[in-house]
């Protein structure tokens, strides 16, 4: 990565980082008023959410850093990535849109491209579960999980999984699920990293 691009991507992401941390520094204010004010309830919740927002925004830049998601024009690879993916099932349904994204925004093949390792997504309502293999330039996507092995998870609805391959999910709808337990992760770099080449 050039310096040029490699100072951008860490400004931006320092800038998406504090907007976070000041957001939560603002319900921690916030929350010390309202327990000066003797509404303590409200303090407490105001001044957990506080926290979780200033962590949060540390984490986010980190993660929006290693993601790599502000790629210049100029380092986009003319190399296809090979997807390749069961012809039945979810594996057929996550394939097809894995195909489709890379073949209409050929920008996401970076993404795609550097990622090594699996995520297995399980889809609760439809009592379903496929995994998608990444190994630099190649897809493979197959009907239920690992025996073995170390991989991210990501556990949810249907119409979660949809609204994420859509690039409908921002930050914070995300947050939401994620607190409501209608999202769950495990492994949240790899899954933010598969996320990205959808939105």
């Amino acid at each position: 990565m050039k310096w040029g691009t490699a100072f951008r991507l860490a400004l931006k992401s320092f800038l998406f980082g504090l907007l976070w941390f000041i957001v939560g520094i603002l319900l921690v204010v916030g929350g010390i008023f309202l327990f000066i004010s003797g509404i303590r309830i409200l303090a407490f919740f105001a001044g957990f959410a506080g926290l979780f927002l200033m962590f949060f925004g540390f984490f986010a830049a980190i993660f929006k850093v290693s993601s790599g998601i502000f790629l210049e024009k100029g380092e986009i690879s003319t190399e296809p990535v090979e997807v390749t993916y069961e012809k039945e099932g979810l594996a057929l349904i996550i394939g097809q849109l894995i195909d489709q994204t890379l073949t209409e925004k050929p920008g996401k093949a970076n993404i795609a491209r550097d990622l090594e390792g699996s995520i297995v997504i399980k889809v609760r309502d439809m009592d379903a579960t496929a995994t998608v293999e990444f190994n630099h330039g190649r897809i493979t996507v197959y009907n239920g999980q690992p025996v073995k092995g170390k991989f991210a998870v990501i556990s949810t609805d249907f119409d979660v999984i949809n609204a994420l391959s859509a690039g409908e999910a921002g930050t914070l709808k995300m947050l939401l699920w994620i607190l409501t337990g209608k999202l769950k992760i495990k492994g949240i770099r790899m899954a933010r990293k598969f996320q990205k080449i959808f939105s």
